[in-house]
This record gives structure tokens, C-alpha cells and sequence, in this order.
């Protein structure tokens, strides 16, 4: 007759004893980042008949050594007879390669709160600890008050001893909402302040600062000789300097904008003075207009529009408006144009006209025919016939040369 277990009468607890070996024997170097084991497959055959909590969590506590600490699990490809743990894991238990450990299942709490110490200063130049301690947390499954736990960042392993564990000194950690603080680091100081030199700056700044508080402008009987009143001369030049200079000698000492350019009081003369315009603030710190790209000092006349806007095309295809003066009248774009290229033409004429009146080398003035020299036109050629690419003076005759072979 078989005899089944009832669901209630399963057992519910696992505990072993292996021989235990470091990642680099098992060759599994992604261990060390976290806080997982591998066991044998004998052991996910037990665990699987009994009612354990998930997820796994497991003791490891050495006998020799009398050191306990936690750890979950994360694959059972392991030898029989032994567990694969990582190496920091193997430095907090004490224990070397092969040493024989014993395994449990355990059942643990969610944890609220962790206070982590940095084994060394270096922890400071990370510029954002918490966030670095919290993604390599991601690996752990639980921890254990006393472990040293080893983060590696940025090429370098930081190690942290846990301090303090809420609510029991060992708690899991996954899916938890878990509050983390830090104590000072192991070696680290608090900066001091330098003391004070032993010259007379600093003897004399102690000194001072031992007085009580008083008012330079106090009667003289109420003022200790430590802290001497000014002197009445110089506060009567002051006020007799500002009584007399009035609101001209502060608007002189003032720095204004001309033409925005900034102009000290000993830069501006009578002229920089002229060519403020109205619209244009008159000195620093008062309202106005100062020239730039988007306002002009002064608006363009219609004529520069007309020249230079071509005939007003418009770059949404609309046709263009017609161009007024000030005064609302339609400005003659045509005869704009043609007076612009009348000027534009004397003026090209006489850049390359050649002067009328000439003087020789013994200081005699010469004037130059109409037909020599500039009235702007080429010169006038007495020559008129032309043969073989030569010009001939022979102008009576119809032929070029007289002979025989010119008659039919």
C-alpha cells in the first residue's frame, strides 16, 4: 500500500553540507558582480518537494570558522558535492577553497533601511554614489549586517561594509522599497580650518574682532580709541565737492553712448556731444533706442527702395504695393531709375575724361584740340582709307596705287 505525504506534512526544511569553491575555479566571472551561488542538481531535485519561499534564499555558515552570512541562487549546474560562491563571499566567511560549508534555506524579511561605510576615500570621486550603489544592488538578493560587499565602477572595485540592516540583521532586498545611507568613509578627515599666521595682519584682525560693536560717528566719549571718526576735513572736501558739483559733476563722471559707442567723461567733447540723436539713450542706465540690426539710427528715402528693391516682388506671388513718400504721394519709380542712371553715367564720364589744359616741361599751358583730347568721345582719325591693314594718305585717287594693273 503506498503511503503519500500529505501537502502539510511535506518538510520545509533544506540544509546540506558542501564543498565550496570560488567563481574563478568554476570559471563564472559574472559571480563576483553579485551575491548568487551555484549548487548541484540533487539540491533543486530536494527543494523541489519541499514548500520553500520563493525566491530562494539560502545561509551559508562555516562550522571551522563560526561565520555565518546570506546569498541567493542562481543556477544548480554545479558539481555534486560541492557549491560555487563568489570570492568576496568566501573572504567574509574566512574560509579557502574546498572548505566545507553548510547550506540552508531561510525565509527572510523585506528590508526598509541599509547604512553602508566605503572601505576607502576613493568613494568620494564618484560623483553620484547612491545611484552607482543602487544599480550594482540589482544583483544582490539579500544582504547581511557585517558583510563587505565589493562594487565594481569604472575599472575599480569599491568595497562597503554594511552597518546596519532594518528590520533584522539580515533581509532581502528584492522588489523592496528600501531607504540607503551612508557613513564617512574609512581614513576620512574632516577638513580644518587653518589657523590664523603669527604676523601683525593676523594679531591685528583678532583684535579687532574682540571689539564691540560701535559707530565711527559716535561722541568721542563713547569711542574707544581703537576705532578712530574720520577726520572733519575730509568729510567737509566731500560734501563741499558734491554741494558744488551738484547734479553736473555726477552726470559728468557718468558714461554715455554715442552712436552706441561708449564714451567716458574724459573722452567726450563738443562733437560725440552733437551726434546724440533723440531717440537714442543719452547715457548708461536711462531709457532708449540704441542703434542695431533690427532699429535704424535713420530710415532709408524712398529712393533707396526704388533702386534697390527692384520692381517689389513679392514672395508670396501677391502684387507688390506702389511706393509712397512721406507725404503719401506714388513715387515715379521710372524716373527715379533714369535720373540715378544719368548721374551713374557723368560721373563714369568724367572718371575717364582726359583734361582739356596741359602744361610743358618748360611750364607753358597747352590746350588740347576738341579732337585730341577729352570730351569724353575717341579721337577723330585724319586717315580715312585703309589697305592691306595700313592706312594711306592717297585720298584723290579711287585706287590705292597708280599703274597699269588698276585699269580694265
Amino acid at each position: 500500500m503506498w503511503n503519500f505525504l500529505s501537502a502539510s506534512a511535506r518538510p520545509t526544511k533544506f540544509e546540506e553540507q558542501y564543498h565550496c569553491y570560488s567563481a574563478a575555479y568554476a570559471d563564472k566571472p559574472s559571480l563576483e558582480q553579485g551575491d548568487k551561488i551555484l549548487l548541484p542538481p540533487s539540491a533543486f531535485d530536494i527543494l523541489a518537494r519541499l514548500q520553500v519561499d520563493y525566491p530562494m534564499l539560502f545561509q551559508l555558515q562555516s562550522q571551522d570558522r563560526g561565520t555565518m552570512t546570506h546569498c541567493g541562487v542562481l543556477e544548480f549546474t554545479a558539481e555534486e558535492g560541492s557549491c560555487v560562491i563568489p570570492f568576496w563571499m568566501m573572504q567574509n566567511l574566512l574560509i579557502e577553497e574546498g572548505a566545507v560549508l553548510t547550506v540552508a534555506n531561510v525565509s527572510l524579511p523585506k528590508a526598509n533601511f541599509v547604512k553602508f561605510q566605503a572601505q576607502h576615500v576613493d568613494f568620494l570621486e564618484i560623483s553620484n554614489p547612491r545611484a552607482v550603489l543602487e544599480h550594482a544592488l540589482r544583483n544582490f538578493s539579500c544582504i547581511t549586517k557585517g558583510d563587505v560587499i565589493c562594487v565594481p565602477y569604472n575599472s575599480k572595485n569599491y568595497h562597503f561594509e554594511i552597518k546596519e540592516v532594518r528590520p533584522q540583521d539580515a533581509a532581502c532586498i528584492i522588489e523592496t522599497d528600501c531607504h540607503v545611507d551612508f557613513d564617512a568613509p574609512v581614513g576620512y578627515k574632516e577638513p580644518t580650518v587653518a589657523p590664523p599666521s603669527g604676523n601683525g595682519t593676523g594679531l591685528a584682525s583678532s583684535s579687532l574682532a574682540n571689539l564691540p560693536k560701535q559707530s565711527a560717528f559716535a561722541p568721542p566719549e563713547h569711542r574707544s580709541s581703537a576705532c578712530p571718526s574720520p577726520t572733519p576735513s575730509s568729510l567737509s572736501a566731500a560734501s563741499g565737492s558734491k554741494r558744488e558739483g551738484g547734479e553736473d559733476g555726477l552726470a559728468a563722471s557718468r558714461i554715455r553712448i554715442v552712436d552706441g559707442k561708449i564714451v567716458r567723461a574724459e573722452e567726450t567733447n563738443s562733437d560725440a556731444a552733437a551726434a546724440v540723436t533723440e531717440h537714442l539713450a543719452s547715457q548708461a542706465g536711462s531709457t532708449g533706442v540704441q542703434p542695431n540690426a533690427a532699429i535704424a539710427v535713420q530710415s532709408p528715402a524712398p529712393d533707396y527702395w526704388a533702386l534697390n528693391a527692384g520692381d517689389g516682388a513679392r514672395l508670396d506671388g501677391k502684387a507688390p504695393g506702389a511706393l509712397k513718400d512721406k507725404f503719401g504721394q506714388e513715387v515715379d519709380l521710372r524716373k527715379i531709375r533714369a535720373e540715378a542712371a544719368a548721374r551713374r553715367a557723368a560721373e563714369q564720364a568724367k572718371s575717364v575724361a582726359l583734361p582739356v589744359v596741359g602744361k610743358t616741361i618748360k611750364g607753358e599751358e597747352v590746350r588740347v584740340e576738341s579732337g585730341q583730347s577729352g570730351d569724353g568721345g575717341p579721337p577723330v582719325r585724319k586717315n580715312k582709307s585703309r589697305v592691306g591693314g595700313k592706312f594711306s594718305k592717297l585720298k584723290s585717287a579711287g585706287t590705292a596705287f597708280h599703274g597699269g594693273s588698276n585699269q580694265l
